[in-house]
């Protein structure tokens, strides 16, 4: 059996240990907060976890999967911090969603082990990661990681090369930006906005990747209409001004019961558990037109 050592009991940790455990792996948490620690603990979902409050008590580990903040600083001393402790056969995974891996092994002597292991939200249900070499990232280490995440029916790609939000996060950033630029300037709300692009977009990117969909339309009818858009789409290399207000005011989100949306009235809890079975019916139905097609 496997054994996974997580550190970061947070939203994506918690999330990566329910499914590690339906996956029968060995997992071992490492959360420094107590209160977040004993929140998990006494959830039977976690009854078959090992909780540590130290990395000294992980032992015997295949994988280190770094689940914390999204700080760079922060990953870069975790894994400094924990170089020395584990033997070479150890891999060392981020879950960054942004960060080149080469950075965050910057100051680890044994950077050959260090990959990036992005997973995507809700990390328990959906299906796909992207495993992320950096250039110092040895071969072992990359196969090794690819055949443990097909052995747990995840839906693993690997890149050819680092960059910076890797391939998801760059289109989910396109966009997001686009649809922020829209309702910044008035054309639509955000809601419209959200209702067309789950009703055109949404509902055809589960079936169909944006590159099959211009070989269907045709590359040439593509052509015309990207001459004509290009120029007038937004290209703003910083955050724009709308999203950098929703901050300053402190609209966060759901987390903080206002964003683009109001969450006050909403039970989340609910809310999300329903998003959840959506989201199930949606990937079983992709899955079954792949097995259909011979994907």
């Amino acid at each position: 059996m496997q054994h996974v050592c997580i550190i970061g009991g947070g939203f994506m940790g918690a999330a990566l240990t329910r499914y590690f455990l339906k996956a029968k792996v060995k997992v071992s948490l490492l959360e420094e907060f107590a209160s977040r620690r004993l929140e998990l603990m006494a959830d039977k979902t976690f009854q078959d976890v090992q909780f540590l409050e130290t990395i000294e008590e992980c032992n015997e580990v295949d994988f280190i999967i770094e689940a914390i903040s999204e700080n760079l600083q922060a990953k870069q001393q975790l894994f400094e911090s924990i170089d020395d402790y584990f033997p070479s056969s150890t891999t060392f995974c981020t879950n960054t969603s942004s960060y080149l891996i080469s950075s965050i092994a910057e100051n680890v002597k044994h950077k050959n082990r260090v990959i990036g292991t992005h997973f995507f939200s809700p990390a328990h249900i959906t299906p796909l990661v992207e495993v992320v070499p950096s250039a110092f990232t040895e071969s072992h280490h990359i196969q090794k990681t690819m055949s443990f995440l097909q052995s747990i029916n995840k839906k693993p790609v690997l890149l050819k090369k680092e960059i910076q939000g890797f391939v998801a996060n760059r289109l989910q950033s396109a966009l997001s930006r686009e649809a922020m630029s829209l309702v910044q300037n008035g054309i639509v709300s955000s809601e419209e906005l959200d209702f067309i692009a789950k009703w055109s977009l949404g509902i055809r990117l589960a079936n169909t990747g944006p590159l099959e969909q211009r070989d269907i339309n045709g590359i040439d009818t593509h052509m015309a209409i990207v001459e004509y858009v290009y120029p007038t789409l937004e290209n703003c290399t910083e955050p724009l001004p709308v999203h950098e207000d929703l901050i300053a005011n402190r609209k966060l989100g759901m987390k903080t019961n206002e964003g683009f949306y109001d969450w006050s009235t909403i039970d989340k809890k609910q809310y999300l558990a329903h998003k959840e079975d959506v989201l199930l019916n949606i990937i079983r139905a992709v899955s079954a037109q792949d097995r259909e097609v011979g994907k």
